[in-house]
């Protein structure tokens, strides 16, 4: 006895839960089907027995539900309708009924026509009930049908057709449907077309039957297997009935003449003075190459910066993305004649290729497989400098006229880390010249942790310049940080600026114990003792800094090193076989920057009478400015005001003198334009003519001015604060130049 009443049931229980056992409503899921429905003809007596039966069939498609104390119960209603079971109490209905041994079935209510069932017990996904359909048409004439009906709310299904008293006819059938691109030829499924008679003596041998192809196909051949006097005529083929009982046409082909993309054929058999049938055998797909994951696996999270042993991790993840499957739509869709690229987001590196099936290559002539794909993936990440895959032309043979029979699919699985700073999607695109370009997302990565800090600006002091804000890092999740794995803060210029002995280290009530809390070299570093209960936090405070005097003004970072950074440097990459690059050290060029700006110097060291010598020039009307040999991009150029006065976007003060964004303000309140470079720092206001050098005012000869909602400031007068006199004005090319004789 088939075991899918067990699904039915599993189905229905959910949704008659008392509310201390219920699961949660949606949480369980089920579909009804009849199998192997029974046709007869005329002189059918209508009885329906154990070797005859259709099964009704119910099966889990979800199953994700939380239960109390009690074990879960539900009950199932089946109904007949024009038939009865032939079983004559509870107990003998109870034997047509099977399912899975977790789950109990105990009969509640027992009619001829009709049955409910209290099942219990733990029901899981794909789980199958089964009843045997043993019962009895109530009547046999032409046209009659016996149905089963399923009353849950959970799985309702009504009506279903499980007897049927047929005067003759016939059925037709193909495996699955295939695949044709236009203007192209397909041979059917390979098992061919499948004809049978609805009931006994539908038909005789040498009854006549025709195809008919539905509109934009045609056959394509003269001949095939299993039929007799075959013929064909554009769109409609004949034949006469070898045998009485089922037979199969293999080899039947079909042309796609004026089908579109989309398009299914459909064959109409007929068979004369019998019936007909009709019967999907192909679909007009396009010519291309699709790349997919599965939809119902979910999508690996995985740790950045960790090798894939996950050292100084307790996370035992094998950095694995869902397998991917790389697939033609129709033989000979993926053209080798033209490269094509796997590519990766910036920060994701591969460290082995799984290729797990391959079908349908050829290379040379000779079929290839999974082997033949791995090389081609080793040299393809060598080829695309290990950022991604870069397949060569004609990798594997080009399309040619004797297309396959299926078409050619290679599925594979990425073993992947990424930088400690990448987080998010982890998108695989799959373009080249001969392939549509798409992306399907294979993996996502999170950080281990996270570091929130503050710009903190500061004016040199060269022993314990305070830090006025707290470092804070915190876990991604409880235990996940290993004993032993080391964490090393260091301020960007740390030749320059290091970390005083005298911070403090505290955790949070997370059961993380910490050891070697201590500043080394100028770094702050501590060391996990013992792993977390909950998600941990250390904070660092009372921070200081010992700052060298002649450190330049502008924002320096805070960077992190741990043990999950150093492992992942000495982390082995793909395809490297020996060769110069083969560790993720030698192929990334990424940043440990925790936090950009940690650290802003407003005033420099030193302040020299000639304080900014570099050269510039302004071409104006130009989305550019030249400072020194570098050539300064401009989102606005330069204009001449009213007053002759060349008139630069603040955007172009920061590019031209090398300050960092965060030096140069700028307050729509006030109107007021701040610039901090080395020991001075200037304001301007717009509309006056007036410049603030370090709290002195200095007259102008020119005010800032507001233009397309943009703030410029006067060249001459930045000049002026910045102590540059060397300044020309060159007409006949409308240039601007500060320090000319440099």
């Amino acid at each position: 006895m088939k075991k899918v009443i067990s699904f039915l049931m599993a189905a229905a229980m959910v949704t008659s839960l008392v509310p201390a056992t219920a699961f949660a409503a949606g949480d369980v899921t089920a579909t009804a089907k009849v199998i192997d429905a029974l046709e007869r003809g005329k002189d059918f007596d209508g009885v329906i027995d154990a070797a005859n039966a259709p099964e009704l069939q119910l099966k889990v498609t979800s199953a994700d539900y939380a239960t109390g104390g009690s074990t879960p119960t539900v009950d199932v209603t089946v109904s007949l309708d024009g038939a009865e079971f032939t079983a004559t109490d509870a107990a003998g209905f109870a034997a047509l009924v099977s399912a899975p041994a977790a789950i109990s079935v105990t009969t509640k209510e027992f009619a001829e026509d009709e049955v409910t069932y209290t099942l219990e017990g733990q029901f899981k996904k794909d789980d199958v009930l089964a009843i045997d359909l043993i019962s009895k048409m109530t009547k046999v004439s032409v046209g009659k049908t016996a149905t089963v009906s399923v009353d849950s709310k959970m799985a309702k299904a009504d009506d279903l057709v499980y007897a049927s008293v047929l005067d003759k006819g016939i059925k037709a059938s193909v495996k699955k449907t295939v695949s044709v691109a236009v203007d192209e030829v397909t041979e059917i499924n390979s098992k061919g077309l499948k004809i049978e008679p609805s009931v006994d003596d539908s038909y005789a041998v040498g009854t006549q039957f025709t195809l008919k192809l539905s509109k934009g196909f045609e056959f394509a051949n003269t001949t095939v297997t299993g039929a007799a006097d075959w013929a064909i005529d554009g769109s409609e083929a004949t034949f006469t009935a070898p045998s009485v009982d089922e037979f199969t046409l293999t080899g039947i082909k079909v042309e796609a003449t004026s089908a579109k993309v989309g398009d299914v054929a459909t064959i109409k058999v007929t068979a004369k003075n019998v019936g007909t049938a009709s019967v999907e055998v192909a679909k007009v797909v396009d010519y291309k190459v699709g790349v997919s994951v599965d939809a119902d696996e979910d999508v690996p999270v995985i740790y950045s910066g960790t090798d894939v042993n996950n050292t100084g991790l307790t996370d035992d993840s094998d950095h694995m993305t869902l397998e991917v499957t790389a697939e033609e739509t129709f033989p000979g869709a993926w053209s080798m004649r033209q490269g094509f690229n796997f590519t990766l987001p910036e920060g994701v590196y591969v460290t082995d290729v799984d290729v797990t099936e391959a079908e349908n290559f050829l290379q040379n002539g000779v079929a290839v497989g999974t082997t033949e794909w791995e090389a081609a993936f080793k040299a393809a990440y060598d080829k695309g400098d290990y950022n991604g895959f870069t397949f060569a032309k004609r990798v594997f043979d080009d399309v040619n006229t004797n297309l396959a029979t299926d078409p050619a699919s290679v599925t594979f699985k990425l073993q992947l880390v990424a930088d400690p700073t990448f987080e998010g999607d982890v998108k695989l695109g799959f373009e080249g010249a001969l392939i549509d370009k798409q992306e399907v997302t294979v993996a996502k990565f999170v950080k281990p942790y996270t570091v929130k800090a503050e710009q903190n600006d500061v004016i040199i002091d060269y022993r314990n310049t305070s830090v006025q804000t707290p470092i804070t890092i915190t876990e991604a999740e409880a235990g996940l940080w290993a004993a032993n794995s080391v964490f090393t803060l260091t301020v960007d210029r740390g030749d320059m600026i290091q970390f005083e002995d005298d911070a403090t280290f505290a955790v949070n009530d997370s059961g993380l114990e910490l050891k070697d809390e201590k500043t080394k070299d100028g770094q702050l570093a501590f060391t996990v003792k013992g792993e977390s209960d909950e998600v941990a936090t250390v904070e660092i405070k009372d921070i200081a800094l010992f700052m060298q005097r002649n450190v330049p003004a502008g924002a320096y970072d805070l960077k992190a090193e741990t043990a999950m950074s150093t492992a992942y440097d000495k982390q082995a990459i793909y395809a490297a076989d020996g060769k110069d690059n083969n560790i993720i050290d030698d192929v990334a060029d990424y940043s440990k920057v925790v936090k950009e700006a940690f650290i802003n110097v407003v005033t420099s060291g030193r302040d020299n009478d000639n304080l900014f010598t570099t050269k510039v020039v302004v071409p104006v009307g130009e989305a550019y400015l030249m400072a020194g040999s570098t050539k300064v991009e401009l989102d606005v150029p330069a204009y001449i005001s009213a007053t002759n006065y060349t008139m630069l976007p603040i955007r172009a003060v920061s590019k031209a003198l090398g300050v960092n964004t965060n030096n140069v303000l700028w307050s729509a309140e006030t109107k007021t334009i701040t610039i901090m470079y080395a020991q001075r720092i200037i304001t301007m206001v717009v509309g006056q003519k007036t410049i603030n050098v370090n709290g002195s005012s200095i007259p102008a000869s020119a005010a800032p001015e507001i233009t397309g909602d943009r703030a410029f400031l006067p060249m001459r007068d930045l000049a002026t604060a910045l102590g540059v006199t060397d300044i020309t004005w060159d007409a006949a090319t409308r240039t601007a130049t500060l320090n000319g004789g440099k």
